[in-house]
C-alpha cells in the first residue's frame, strides 16, 4: 500500500496548481464576503456590492487584487498539504476507528458466512440467495478484507497489496519497474485516475473549510456539508476505480518486466517465480 500512497502524495504536491487555482479562488472570495458580511447582512447584497465598488479603482483595486492572487495561492498550497494527510491517514494502523472497523468487518462475515451456508443448504431458496446477497454486500461495504486500516480506501488499496504479493511480487519494488514499461496510453489512464483520487481526497478538506467559515457567515455552511455529505462517495469511487486499474497493469504487463529481466514465462506467473523477480529487483536475498 506504500506505492499507492507515495503515488497519490506526489500527485497532490505536484499537480495542485491547475486543479486548485479555481476552488481556491472561489474560496478566498467566500471568505472576502463572509468578511463583509457577516451573520448580521447574510444577505445584504447592496452592502456587498458598495464594498466592491470601494476597492474597484485606483491603487485599491491593484492591492485588492494582489492581496487576492497571495491568498489564493496560500489557500491551495494549505488545502494540498491537508489533503496530503488525508491520503496518509488511508493507509493509518493502530487506531480505535480500526478496531471498530474490524469488530463490524467480522460481525457481518460471520452473517454473510451464515446466509452463504443456507444457500448451499438448500439452492432452489431465492430468498436465501437475496439474503445472502446483501450480506456479502455489506461486508464488502465495509473491506473486501479484514479491516488494517481506519478507513474502507485504505483497506481497498491494501486489498491489491495482499493479491499482488500472493504471487510472489512485491508492489511497492515492482511499480517503479512496471511504470517504465507501461504503455503511454495505460499511464495516462492511471495518471488521470491519480488526479481524481487527489481531488476527492481534498472534498473533505474543503468542506471542512467552509464549515469555518460558516462560524462567521451562515450561507457558507451550504457548500460545506454538501462537501462533506458527497467526500465520502467521491473517495471510494475514485480509489475503487484506482485500484482497479492498478492491480489490472501488473495483471497485463509484469510479463515486461518479466522479460526485461530475463525471466521466461510459459505461462501464468506463478508465486515462485515472482519470488525470484523481487529478489532480483531489490538486489539482495528475501
Amino acid at each position: 500500500m506504500t506505492t499507492f500512497l507515495t503515488e497519490l502524495g506526489k500527485n497532490l504536491a505536484t499537480r495542485w496548481a491547475s486543479a486548485l487555482a479555481l476552488p481556491a479562488a472561489v474560496f478566498v472570495a467566500l471568505v472576502s464576503v463572509a468578511a463583509v458580511l457577516g451573520h448580521s447582512h447574510a444577505l445584504d447584497f447592496a452592502l456587498l456590492q458598495r464594498r466592491v465598488l470601494a476597492v474597484s479603482t485606483g491603487p485599491a483595486l491593484v492591492w485588492a487584487a494582489a492581496g487576492f492572487l497571495a491568498a489564493t495561492a496560500a489557500v491551495g498550497l494549505t488545502v494540498t498539504a491537508l489533503g496530503g494527510a488525508v491520503v496518509a491517514a488511508w493507509g493509518a494502523t493502530g487506531t480505535p476507528l480500526t478496531a471498530v472497523r474490524r469488530w463490524r468487518w467480522r460481525r457481518a462475515s460471520g452473517k454473510a458466512e451464515a446466509a452463504v451456508k443456507a444457500v448451499l443448504a438448500d439452492r432452489s431458496n431465492r430468498k436465501a440467495k437475496a439474503r445472502a446477497r446483501r450480506a456479502v454486500l455489506r461486508r464488502d461495504g465495509i473491506a473486501e478484507i479484514e479491516p488494517a486500516c481506519p478507513t474502507w480506501a485504505g483497506d481497498r488499496l491494501r486489498g491489491v497489496d495482499e493479491r499482488v504479493r500472493r504471487t510472489g511480487l512485491d508492489l511497492t519494488t515492482l511499480w517503479p519497474r512496471l511504470w517504465l514499461v507501461l504503455p503511454d496510453p495505460v499511464r495516462a489512464e492511471v495518471t488521470t485516475v491519480q488526479e481524481r483520487c487527489a481531488s476527492a481526497a481534498r472534498t473533505p478538506v474543503w468542506g471542512l473549510a467552509c464549515l469555518a467559515v460558516g462560524g462567521y457567515w451562515w450561507p457558507a455552511l451550504v457548500p460545506g456539508v454538501w462537501a462533506l455529505v458527497v467526500s465520502g462517495r467521491r473517495i471510494r469511487r475514485a480509489v475503487g476505480v484506482y485500484a482497479d486499474l492498478v492491480e489490472a497493469a501488473v495483471d497485463l504487463h509484469v510479463r515486461d518486466v518479466a522479460d526485461q529481466l530475463g525471466f521466461e514465462l510459459t505461462g501464468r506467473m506463478t508465486p515462485e517465480i515472482g519470488a525470484q523477480m523481487t529478489e532480483a529487483l531489490r538486489k539482495r536475498p528475501l
